[in-house]
């Protein structure tokens, strides 16, 4: 065990767009987007401090669910409730955001997102935002 603490110290951005392919699985998702990382996430992992999630057009109710994948298993993270937005010039698009004190990656994991529902398809934009250890 190391003595001396370790920091995030490389900002990384992390961007995907929800697959065109629904899928409702909670254990073994078959279609999923892998968020694509503006750095590798590092050989000691990364701590994701924000996630968004932003419409990119008209959204219709539904479910995004996020993972974090070990190379063998998906492992549910978090799930969110995309609202119904009919954006416009006069009308913003869904946005959701939420910061997680504890969210870290390890080197060999990856964040993927899934898509529940028919309308949303290519319509959800999610970006992580933190810094490589």
């Amino acid at each position: 065990m190391g003595t001396a603490p370790i920091f995030a110290n490389a900002p990384i951005v992390g961007t995907g767009i929800v697959p065109a392919t629904l899928d409702t699985s909670l254990t073994a998702p078959t279609n999923q987007t892998t968020l694509t990382f503006s750095t590798a996430i590092g050989s000691s992992g990364a701590k994701i401090e924000q996630v968004d999630v932003i419409g990119l057009g008209t959204t219709v109710a539904g479910v995004l669910n996020t993972f974090l994948y070990d190379g063998s298993t998906y492992h549910l993270f978090d799930q969110w409730l995309i609202s119904a937005v009919t954006s416009s010039t006069t009308a913003v698009a869904f946005r959701a955001s939420r910061q997680y004190p504890n969210l870290i990656i390890p080197s060999s994991w990856s964040f993927r997102i899934t898509n529940t529902i028919a309308g949303n398809q290519s319509l959800l934009e999610v970006n992580a935002y933190g810094a490589n250890f």
